[in-house]
């Protein structure tokens, strides 16, 4: 039984976006790179259970009705602010964004007073194919929004309303990207699958998937580009931390620009940067971690070698 690799064409469209804002943005925090990407996990609850996801148990991933202080997020991104960024804010993580009825509210604080940034949502889709689903997605891209990715899990009869919606509201392919994520396990269901750091276990007649009973001896690039925040304020060293095993900060009471060159980010990158996986939750991820931001890893080795 072999796993296979399935890689998501969108990897190759974000390590673009990585390295172009690399070349044309050299803002250094206490003498180190900044980030490209905050992602975040803007409230705790899906409206699916995927098998191939950790929430498929709810004892362990109960949804839970809450989403991140929107004073707190403002105050963040007041912060992101002073060192003029303009990388890319995301909201998918480990539920569903658009059960945040107000989530264009967090798009308009971003555009107020972040213009150059591009933001992006992930979604199952489902909210959108409701009544009210084309003007929530209206009033998003008039808060500022620049793409939506849909991802379809139930089959191909899927694609037909979504690409009306997308018609009806005049979106182009660059504003709302269809992702196929129904397809078979030959296919890896269209994902780029993993164990997500060792929270889940998967197996089928092509491949199975379970947490590392020893570290891999590689790199990982995650932590020298990306954010990863959680609805209470978490901050992760990366999105694949399901368990919500290394925190290394909140942004409730913590400045972003600090939690990111703080000690104990910077040891995790030390470690990673010399192949040193043997730590929670890197030591059972199963993940690459390298198909893009290569540049971002060496404008840190640079950094963190001197």
């Amino acid at each position: 039984m072999k796993k296979i690799l399935y890689e998501d064409v969108n990897i190759k469209r974000t390590g673009k976006f990585i390295d172009n804002f690399f070349d044309q943005k050299k803002t250094l925090l206490s003498g180190h790179p900044l980030f490209f990407h905050i992602e975040f996990s803007i409230n705790g609850t899906c409206n699916r259970r995927c098998f191939f996801c950790p929430r498929v148990d709810p004892e362990k991933y109960p949804n839970i009705a809450t989403s991140l202080d929107i004073k707190v997020f403002e105050k963040m991104v007041l912060e992101l602010k002073q060192v003029d960024f303009n990388g890319r804010i995301s909201f998918s993580g480990f539920g569903e964004p658009l059960l945040t009825k107000n989530l264009y509210q967090y798009v308009e604080i971003v555009k107020k007073h972040l213009k150059e940034v591009y933001i992006e949502i992930t979604t199952n889709g489902d909210v959108l194919l409701s009544k009210n689903g084309p003007t929530m997605l209206k009033k998003l891209f008039d808060s500022g929004l620049t793409n939506i990715k849909v991802s379809l899990y139930d089959g191909p009869e899927q694609i037909a309303p979504t690409e009306n919606l997308k018609k009806k509201l005049n979106l182009s392919d660059e504003q709302f990207i269809i992702r196929k994520r129904y397809l078979g396990p030959d296919e890896s269901f269209g994902l780029t699958i993993s164990n997500r750091a060792g929270a889940i276990e998967l197996k089928n007649e092509v491949f199975e998937v379970k947490a590392l009973t020893e570290p891999l001896k590689k790199p990982c690039y995650f932590p020298f580009y990306k954010m990863m925040i959680d609805y209470n304020g978490d901050v992760l060293i990366c999105s694949n931390d399901w368990k919500k095993e290394a925190p290394v900060g909140n942004i409730k009471n913590e400045s972003i620009l600090d939690i990111w060159v703080s000690e104990k980010f910077i040891n995790i990158r030390k470690k990673l940067s010399k192949a040193n996986r043997n730590y929670k939750p890197c030591k059972t991820c199963d993940v690459n971690g390298t198909l893009n931001a290569k540049k971002a890893f060496e404008e840190w080795q640079n950094h963190l070698s001197k």
